[in-house]
């Protein structure tokens, strides 16, 4: 089956954009993110722009976004 897969930030620089995969039946956005080296705890997880975890189960033509998390601010 195939997903596409949008990246932001350091993520997009280093693999693209975006990017389509084959992947298995039943394959877990965990193991997509390993195999791609990349931390599931450093980016929100959005499928079909609904907010997942990292067990969620790929479907055909899923559209996965990997948001990094941002932190900093201003303290006046």
């Amino acid at each position: 089956m195939k997903v596409k897969i949008r990246l932001y930030g350091e993520l997009a620089l280093k693999h693209r954009a975006e990017i389509e995969l084959k992947v298995r039946d039943g394959a877990t956005i965990g193991e997509i993110l390993k195999n791609m080296g990349i931390s599931d705890a450093e980016h929100h997880l959005l499928v079909n722009e609904k907010r997942v975890s990292k067990e969620y189960q790929l479907k055909d033509e899923d559209y996965l976004k990997l948001l990094p998390i941002v932190y900093g601010g201003c303290l006046s």
